[in-house]
């Protein structure tokens, strides 16, 4: 039978390997599209830096000339000729200012179609004109506000503002403290523009927030994981994750209010250290590295950054992305190499693929710092804003292919689980069987002693008597053949009341009623049985089965030979209780003359008593001279004892009557 049952389960356990396989191969599946998907970018950008040179004419130089803001230039305006892509820095106690900035390019025919400029990067926005003639507005900085484009902007021209030859576009922005710059100018059909403009767009903008949306949904993904089972690296993951999403909210509020300027500041570079720092620690610990110094100096490492930036405010932002930024980077560096190297030697390390990730991340971020620093030519797209999501995914690789093995482990252990558990039932169950045996054995013992003692004080000192009697020479044959009768009739008693095949009261009172019927009848009595309404059986215990047919035996005899009755009815009823259990009430009435009060302290109205103590029931005597005789019993139903202590009441063998008389006669 084990057999058929391990070979039915054999199919479902290689279903749940199956499905457990699939599972996981989706979650590898799913991971890798992810790193796809990044790379893929990685090439879109590179893609749309070559494209644009063909698609469109860009604008190599600018010449630059302040004013007031929200003013034209005067006509008498000196320009200052400038290189594209241009980058300045504004001190922190500078006020709101204003520049006009003015291109040129050259057509050798007025065109016929629209035409369109498009600015990648033009952080302060501006007004922009065409050969005098108005074209669009950018929101620009002002006294309760404050700008920071990084998406591209397009403004299309009319083909009737164009003239061959020279034409000019002016820029008239305003700014204050901080960095600020102007790059990727660019003038061409509309069509063409509109191309590059949905590529710098999503390079710029959607980039970051498919970015910004992936690290929220591993951070709800392994957040959830670490508070259902906490673990350093899970927890490293989820905060780098949040991190990450808090540093691109730096980077896609492009237009506030101007007290929220400082806010998003300490945002960014909180986020962009606390990110650095946890990949960091995330390294090491990877690497077997877990010392408590480590996490001290990044700790200290952010603290005075975060510090210096509260309390100088933006005039230590130059500071911080000159030195604090680099420091971030160098940090992060030592980590990977430290890694790199442990991954050379055979130690524990990370995976190829987050060490390669990493790689990348250190690349992009060497990449942005040169890019803010004005030393990258000819492209404005942070690389971070991709190279940090494959990075987030890199490092959540190793993690969710550890889920999946303590998955596995967890389903082997559960089948262990559950076999030891079957066979501790077994155990159980096996003990549990001997216990039941010896209950049972010693259930038989007791009953041998309680059929043994009842008797004894019944039946054997009855013949005992009895004997004596009869070598004394003390009674008749026909007193002699009474006792004989009358011990016949207790002995029958007792195996009515302990025979399997008649257990119940119910069918021992009714082979009570058999033998007593015709004996009444002799003596000229009715015998009227009532026992209408009752159940096939009466739960009750078994103990209590042979003290009640003793004590309906004795007022049946009673009424037999002192009566003089002509009727003698026995009444059996239920008495419901509402709440506890219910009562089986009892009674014997006869019409004869009564019980005469000397006699009713005699030695069968005691034992009749002494028996209904022993079994907790109720018993009353009603008597009248003249008029008759009742003998009321009243007891609870109580629960039967179980079935192998039920059936245990006839030993085996059956009941050696000689045994016991002889027994009672040495005693």
């Amino acid at each position: 039978m084990q057999a058929g049952v391990v070979s039915g389960l054999r199919p479902l356990v290689r279903f749940l390997d199956s499905a457990e396989s699939s599972w996981r191969e989706i979650v590898m599946r799913r991971i890798a599209t992810s790193t796809r998907f990044w790379l893929f970018a990685l090439g879109v950008a590179i893609f749309s830096a070559s494209m644009s040179s063909a698609l469109a004419e860009e604008i190599k130089g600018i010449e630059w000339t302040p004013t007031v803001p929200g003013a034209a230039p005067a006509l008498d305006a000196k320009w200052t000729t400038l290189a594209l892509p241009l980058r300045w820095m504004a001190q922190e106690d500078a006020s709101l200012q204003g520049v006009a900035l003015r291109a040129k390019f050259t057509l050798t025919t007025a065109p016929d179609e629209a035409w369109a400029i498009l600015l990648r990067h033009a952080t302060d926005g501006g007004r922009i004109s065409v050969n005098g003639r108005f074209i669009g507005a950018i929101r620009t900085p002002s006294p309760e506000h404050d700008v920071r484009w990084r998406r591209p902007h397009l403004l299309a021209i009319d083909p009737s503002l164009l003239v061959a030859g020279e034409n000019i576009v002016l820029i008239q922005t305003s700014y204050r403290s901080g960095s600020h710059g102007l790059a990727g100018v660019e003038v061409g059909t509309l069509a063409d523009m509109s191309l590059s403009y949905e590529r710098q767009f999503f390079l710029s903008s959607t980039l970051t927030w498919i970015g910004a949306t992936m690290a929220g949904l591993i951070t709800l993904l392994f957040g959830v994981l670490w508070l259902r089972r906490p673990d350093r690296l899970l927890g490293l993951l989820t905060l780098a994750s949040a991190l990450w999403v808090f540093r691109s909210t730096y980077f896609l509020v492009e237009s506030m209010p101007i007290q929220m300027r400082f806010w998003l500041g300490f945002v960014y570079y909180a986020s962009s250290c606390g990110f650095a720092t946890v990949m960091t620690l995330a390294l090491m610990r990877l690497s077997g590295r877990r010392e408590r110094r480590d996490e001290l100096f990044s700790m200290g490492f952010i603290a005075v950054g975060l510090g210096l930036y509260v309390a100088a405010a933006q005039a230590a932002t130059p500071y911080l992305d000159q030195y604090w930024i680099p420091g971030l980077i160098a940090m992060a560096g030592i980590a990977w190499a430290y890694a790199l190297i442990c991954r050379l030697r055979g130690k524990e390390a990370p995976n190829h693929s987050l060490l390669l990730a990493m790689a990348i991340a250190l690349g992009a971020a060497v990449h942005d710092y040169l890019l803010t620093r004005g030393q990258l030519l000819g492209t404005t797209m942070l690389a971070l804003h991709w190279a940090g999501p494959l990075l987030l995914v890199a490092l959540a690789t190793p993690l969710v292919d550890r889920f999946v093995r303590v998955l596995r482990e967890a389903e082997t252990a559960r089948a262990e689980l559950e076999s030891r558990v079957r066979e501790r039932e077994q155990l159980l169950k096996r003990n549990y069987e001997r216990l039941r045996e010896s209950e049972r054995l010693q259930a038989i013992a007791a009953e041998r002693s309680r059929i043994m003692q009842d008797m004894h004080d019944g039946l054997g000192s009855q013949l005992l008597s009895s004997l004596m009697l009869v070598e004394r020479g003390a009674v008749s044959n026909d007193q002699v053949a009474q006792i004989l009768r009358e011990s016949i009739d207790d002995m029958r008693l007792a195996i009515d009341a302990i025979a399997v095949e008649d257990a119940g009261l119910l069918s021992a009172l009714g082979n009570l009623r058999f033998r007593m019927e015709p004996r009444m009848r002799a003596a000229g009595m009715e015998l009227v049985w009532d026992a209408r309404g009752l159940p096939e059986e009466l739960d009750i215990n078994p103990d209590a089965v042979l003290p009640i047919l003793r004590i309906v035996q004795e007022a049946l005899t009673n009424a037999l030979k002192h009566s003089r009755a002509r009727i003698v009815q026995v009444l059996i009823a239920i008495e419901k209780s509402g709440s506890g259990p219910d009562w089986v009430s009892l009674r014997v009435a006869d019409n004869g003359r009564g019980i005469t009060e000397e006699r009713v302290g005699g030695r069968g109205l005691i034992n009749m008593r002494n028996r209904a103590a022993r079994i907790s029931a109720f018993l009353k005597l009603d008597t009248v001279p003249g008029a008759g005789t009742v003998v009321g019993l009243r007891f609870r139903v109580e629960p039967s004892k179980e079935d192998g202590e039920s059936a245990s009441r006839v030993p085996p063998g059956g009941l050696n009557t000689e045994a016991v008389i002889e027994r009672v006669r040495r005693q």
